[in-house]
């Protein structure tokens, strides 16, 4: 929507001054004029395609979601829980009861369900919509910040969807606590990789290179042949060469928790996971490492009584072997 700041009788009395020496653009002077008509033309218009009034957004916050409102069923091996949002703080060490080092990546969790998809995909598997981590009004698109009036909800800076079975529907409002896993428990994080720009073949893909002398000029980080011959005539698909690394999504597997902080909800998470420290990720159970019956997990959620005293943390417990053993 283009709103004049000024009548629209001058913005005329603009357009028809400068176009009358640019009706032949080989002259510079013309050429020049109709040029000064669009800088003139571009200061009196203002271009307000969306408001970011928060008065006339409205925005409230969701209120917390009674455990009433949960359907609460039986885990079993074919259930499929939803995943969560997360951010990447950082890396540290801990130090367990063995005295044994860790490395850890901290994890930050914020998760609130703002919709259920209707339908069920053609697996039979429902779609949960999350969002997560608030962002300010200023910095987000005014169609963003209209989906996030429907929710009746403040701008978050993640929304993402997890498939789950249609036993482990969560309500819409409901903010999933951090003791949604548990200890010990494997889960997939997805992330961003760090964007290293335009890289070589020894730096992307880790190719020796070619000799420092003996003959070799000026090529001695050069990838070498792409091809062969008339046969096949061209370089195949999928040929390592040098272009953009990073900035890509990746997914780590079979990563073990192994302290969760349940009041600052942060995760502790044995080994690296991909992306810079600020980046937003995707953490949900491990698809290669299911639960085993005897040990199932919260389902479809934990889910806190009232009165509970809340853990200050949750440790992975240890192994019974001393690791210093010979």
């Amino acid at each position: 929507v283009i709103s004049l700041s000024r009548s629209p009788m001058r913005v005329g009395r603009v357009l028809r001054a400068g176009f009358r020496r640019s009706s032949f653009p080989s002259q510079s002077r013309g050429r020049y004029r109709c040029n000064k008509v669009y800088s003139i033309l571009s200061s009196t218009m203002n271009y307000r395609a969306f408001s970011t009034n928060t008065e006339d957004l409205k925005i409230v916050e969701l209120g917390e979601t009674t455990a009433d409102k949960i359907d609460v069923h039986e885990w079993s091996p074919l259930s499929q829980r939803t995943g969560v949002i997360g951010m990447k703080l950082g890396m540290m060490q801990l130090w367990d009861d063995w005295n044994e080092v860790r490395v850890v990546t901290v994890v930050k969790v914020d998760t609130v369900v703002t919709k259920i998809r209707e339908k069920l995909t053609t697996k039979g598997m429902a779609q949960i919509q999350v969002a997560g981590f608030d962002r300010s009004v200023s910095s987000t698109s005014g169609p963003i910040l209209g989906e996030f009036k429907k929710m009746g909800m403040s701008p978050k800076r993640k929304l993402t969807e997890f498939q789950v079975t249609p036993d482990a529907i969560l309500p819409v409002g409901f903010k999933i606590d951090v003791r949604h896993f548990f200890p010990g428990q494997f889960v997939d994080i997805q992330g961003k990789t760090k964007g290293k720009g335009t890289a070589g073949v020894m730096k992307r893909w880790g190719f020796a290179g070619q000799a420092a002398t003996h003959g070799v000029s000026k090529t001695h980080r050069h990838l070498g042949s792409t091809g062969q011959c008339q046969g096949p005539g061209k370089v195949f698909k999928g040929k390592k060469m040098p272009g953009r690394m990073g900035n890509k999504k990746r997914t780590a597997e079979c990563l073990q928790i192994f302290k969760i902080d349940v009041e600052k909800s942060l995760l502790f998470i044995l080994g690296a996971i991909p992306g810079a420290n600020g980046g937003i990720l995707k953490i949900r159970d491990a698809r290669k490492r299911p639960f085993s019956p005897e040990n199932p997990p919260p389902f479809p959620t934990f889910v806190a009584t009232e009165g509970e005293e809340i853990p200050d943390d949750l440790v992975m417990p240890l192994s019974e072997k001393d690791p210093f053993d010979d």
